[in-house]
């Protein structure tokens, strides 16, 4: 028992069968059943036609043994000859790294790479691993390892003999993909995994790869919607922060999904200091001391509130009291009216917001953030040095797919023992 668990990996290559992937991804039409050594007349090695279940294996067991680099993938087979049969692979016929880099980035469209990860949920659905009650969302940041500073010539600028005195040069940094933001503070560049699990079993049901500048809250439809359509399960209670605190999410997961969110809301917008500016006259907002109706001025969907403007410069209307209401170079005064929504502020019936049990469902919130914490420790989520947006989102899902394999394996070990 305690040899299995500490070769899991070893276990997880060998034992699992992912024949499956021939019905996904083309095979090699040159790999055949004879595993025939041959050498090429470029290298001294002897080499082979590598099937894809072994490249895929290959490049699983980065995650699954924690190796800092694909390169480092082929020196553990050159030196573990049970982890390169595990892979299908024969001892003396290592591949180069070079073949693992090509499979990575251009064997696999991220289609199909999306396609084998809902398999290995499905797996896990279909041998009730994973809970139904709740699940939790969360984004997390992946700093690009490019420099934002280092940039290069595109287009025409790339060959022309005067880009190095031009006065407007087209510059893009080595990573076009990565972009900036801040949070608690700091500032990162890169890009950002957006991801939803079962809170129970940390199955991965979905994610999302993005630049890091994207915003949480935009993403969590598409992310319910990818685990309801396509994985098909839908669970009693979602949970998120207050980065997803959106009138439409909560309606969404009520009204489409059937279910109960766990979503802190924002404080609630400050009361105006200029309230007592407006009276409600025939259900319109009017300006208390000129007496005429103020005018849209667009919303505010974080604070799930509608804005106005006061009616001084429209159609040319001069506020007499212009020089009391308003601060210098400032044009017109803004209301904010917050619109009350009882799903939001309240939550459901069956769980109340700011009930004992509302509070212990949202506790379950952290299993997706330890998710991402272990899996940056332990599984190299972090650790990539592609600049390739197709290469970026497989090392994300190929991380993974890994975790979701361990879970698994931990559900059936008895079964293997």
């Amino acid at each position: 028992m305690n040899q299995l668990k500490k070769r899991y990996p070893l276990a997880i290559l060998a034992f699992f069968d992912f024949s499956f992937l021939n019905y996904i991804i083309d095979e090699n039409p040159n790999v055949s059943t004879s595993r025939s050594l041959f050498k090429k007349s470029s290298d001294s090695r002897l080499s082979s036609y590598y099937p894809i279940v072994s490249k895929f294996k290959m490049l699983l067991l980065r995650h699954l043994k924690n190796l800092p680099s694909d390169a480092e993938i082929i020196r553990f087979l050159e030196e573990n000859d049970k982890y390169a049969k595990a892979c299908g692979l024969s001892p003396l016929s290592i591949p180069h790294e070079s073949q693992v880099n090509r499979f990575k980035n251009w064997g696999m469209t991220p289609l199909q790479l999306t396609a084998v990860f809902c398999f290995v949920v499905a797996v896990a659905i279909i041998h009730d691993i994973v809970d139904s009650y709740i699940s939790a969302t969360d984004s997390s940041i992946l700093e690009s390892h490019a420099n934002p500073f280092h940039k290069n010539l595109i287009g025409n600028c790339e060959k022309c003999r005067f880009s190095s005195t031009c006065t407007n040069p087209e510059w893009v940094s080595a990573d076009v993909n990565a972009s900036y933001t801040a949070k608690n503070d700091e500032i990162f560049y890169g890009h950002k995994v957006h991801s939803i699990i079962d809170s129970i079993s940390t199955i991965v049901m979905g994610l999302f790869v993005s630049t890091a500048s994207v915003h949480d809250n935009p993403l969590l439809i598409p992310l319910l919607k990818v685990v309801d359509k396509i994985v098909k399960f839908r669970f009693q209670k979602y949970t998120a922060d207050k980065g997803y605190n959106d009138k439409d999410n909560h309606h969404f997961i009520v009204e489409q999904l059937n279910a109960d969110p766990v979503i802190p809301h924002r404080e609630k917008t400050k009361s105006s200091p200029s309230a007592d500016l407006f009276i409600v006259k025939d259900h319109v907002l009017h300006c208390s001391r000129v007496n005429l109706p103020l005018r849209p001025n667009g919303s505010d969907k974080q604070q799930n509130a509608i804005m106005f403007r006061c009616p001084n410069g429209h159609d040319n209307f001069s506020c007499p009291y212009a020089d009391k209401c308003l601060k210098p170079n400032q044009n017109y005064k803004t209301f904010k009216i917050q619109i009350k929504d009882d799903l939001r502020i309240s939550g459901t019936t069956s769980t109340p917001k700011g009930s004992l049990q509302w509070k212990n469902d949202f506790n379950c919130r952290t299993s997706v953030e330890r998710l991402y914490s272990d899996n940056k420790r332990v599984r190299q989520l972090e650790s990539f040095f592609n600049t390739n947006l197709t290469s970026i989102f497989s090392h994300v899902v190929f991380t993974f797919m890994s975790h979701n394999l361990v879970v698994i394996f931990n559900h059936f070990r008895d079964t293997l023992l």
